[in-house]
């Protein structure tokens, strides 16, 4: 399974997909949680999501209800779909829609979820930076990736600096089957300037449904956590 911090990795370089473990083909690897919350079955919905709804973003949270939660007239949200995912944008702020996965079966989808989203302290993101930078090495020396290494480090790298203080989730409880709400600080050096972000995102899971929605204003970096409660609340609905 891999960690949220891979998941940035093998996405922005676009390779290894296969090895995304379960759904889609590839073998499952690294730690496996093994808490009740994992090993359950059951789920608080009774309903099943087919593998079509990763196709259906902005269908299911349309501009009016991100207008809602931004305080805003709808006609001002412009709504674009880019591959999974559905982008809003509005004088002042954004939000989205995305990465809506459904597992094979809620014990799988549920696993991979502990997986993904879990506080990690800086040496761990390190790790997980420097596995994959071997990886990504072995790959290209057997002929299996045209990344070369120093296109890897690139990343991971800049990544390394990004989250010098580690991954930070929090629980939120009451939504869905599991939610959390990531609330990583995180810095990046542009020249002589420090910009300071938060990654503003929520991750749902709801019977063997996966999906993350962000929101944040323009201005100053903070977090919204009411504003992305209510914008996975208002998915969750439209389900």
């Amino acid at each position: 399974m891999k960690t949220f911090i891979e998941r940035i990795v093998f996405s922005g370089l676009a390779v290894f997909l296969a090895a995304c473990g379960g759904d889609q083909g590839g073998p499952d690897s690294g730690n496996v949680q093994s808490t009740d919350s994992i090993q359950s079955s059951t789920s608080s919905s009774g309903k099943i999501f087919e593998k079509d709804i990763r196709s259906k973003p902005c269908e299911i949270l349309t501009t009016e209800m991100v207008a809602r939660v931004a305080g805003v007239d709808a006609a001002g949200v412009e709504q674009r779909s880019i591959s999974t995912m559905c982008l809003y944008s509005w004088d002042g702020g954004q939000a989205m829609l995305g990465h809506l996965r459904a597992g094979k079966t809620i014990k799988s989808a549920r696993t991979r979820f502990e997986n993904a989203y879990k506080t990690q302290t800086p040496e761990e993101v390190q790790e997980s930076l420097a596995a994959i930078d071997a990886q990504i090495k072995k790959q290209n020396s057997a002929g299996k990736t045209d990344v070369t290494p120093e296109q890897a480090k690139l990343v991971t790298g800049g990544l390394g600096n990004a989250f010098a203080g580690g991954l930070q989730f929090e629980d939120i409880q009451g939504l869905g089957d599991i939610a959390r709400f990531e609330t990583t600080r995180t810095e990046t050096k542009v020249f002589d300037k420090t910009i300071v972000s938060y990654s503003n995102s929520l991750n749902v899971l709801i019977s063997n449904l996966k999906f993350t929605v962000s929101f944040s204003l323009d201005g100053e970096p903070k977090l919204y956590r009411d504003e992305n409660i209510a914008l996975a609340k208002a998915v969750l609905d439209a389900l």
